[in-house]
């Protein structure tokens, strides 16, 4: 996956906009019409992705492999791990490039920097927003009722993402301004990721192997909140640490790359 060069709409001048929340609106909406512009389907595909992957993966590992999981349908235990977990390596996947592909707006005029990468995270959140409903539906369709948990849990794992994510993709963007071969190691890297988390499988199973040393995976805890929220109503404990304790050394590096490096970008660029 590649980022899309963002251009701005026509009768926009960057340096009108007064508020920096109002320059990452106005990229993410315009993010989100570029990656769709020209296709039938639109925005469904990316809920049709995840939907997908999950009936694939559940008659191969399910159906065909007989992997069996306590609690609601196999495809189920699946999607509500995928829909978080496309949010993330979406991400970081599409604004491994948001500075190097948009060259020319950033010697065009100052602004802040940092939104581009960030609105890559923001409309993907909006993409992953719209898929809790298709969730909270397929559960109700399987007899499972979501309950009141829902309204403070997602807030909460979804502030926790977003500060890891923050983080991540001013790592990742900062770098590959100077590093062009790292948003092609990034896709491989976020498939590496992608089979060592729990998604295809549950925790419990990689726990009573690995034990402790499972926690070195911070997506780990993240995508285990997420999956016990969505299908068993539970608010996040102290399992959670090692996402919080990666939220905050992602941030902390990501603001340190940035700050140090987006002083040099013209030049790279």
């Amino acid at each position: 996956m590649r980022a899309v060069s963002i251009p701005l709409p026509t009768g926009i001048n960057l340096s009108q906009v007064t508020h920096t929340w109002e320059l990452l609106l106005l990229l993410t909406v315009r993010e989100v019409k570029l990656r769709y512009e020209g296709t039938i389907l639109g925005f469904l595909w990316t809920l049709a992705k995840p939907l997908l992957l999950a009936l694939v993966f559940s008659f191969a590992l399910s159906t065909v492999l007989r992997l069996k999981v306590e609690g609601p349908p196999y495809v189920l235990f699946l999607l509500a791990a995928l829909f978080p977990w496309t949010w993330f390596q979406s991400s970081i996947q599409f604004s491994a490039a948001s500075f190097s592909s948009n060259a020319a707006l950033l010697k065009k005029v100052y602004f802040p920097r940092f939104v581009l990468p960030f609105s890559a995270i923001t409309s993907q959140l909006i993409h992953f927003v719209l898929s809790i409903p298709i969730l909270a539906l397929f559960l109700l369709i399987a007899g499972y009722r979501p309950g009141p948990e829902w309204l403070l849990g997602v807030p909460l794992l979804m502030a926790i993402q977003l500060l890891m994510l923050a983080g991540a993709v001013l790592l990742v963007a900062s770098f590959n301004v100077f590093l062009r071969d790292l948003e092609h190691l990034v896709e491989v890297l976020m498939t590496l990721w992608f089979y060592l988390t729990p998604i295809l499988y549950p925790l419990s199973m990689v726990k009573d192997r690995l034990g402790p040393i499972v926690y070195l995976n911070p997506m780990a805890s993240l995508i285990q909140a997420w999956r016990d929220l969505f299908l068993y109503d539970q608010l996040p404990g102290f399992d959670i640490w090692p996402a919080l304790v990666f939220a905050a050394i992602a941030l902390v590096a990501g603001i340190i790359a940035f700050k140090t490096l987006e002083e040099h970008f013209e030049d790279a660029l």
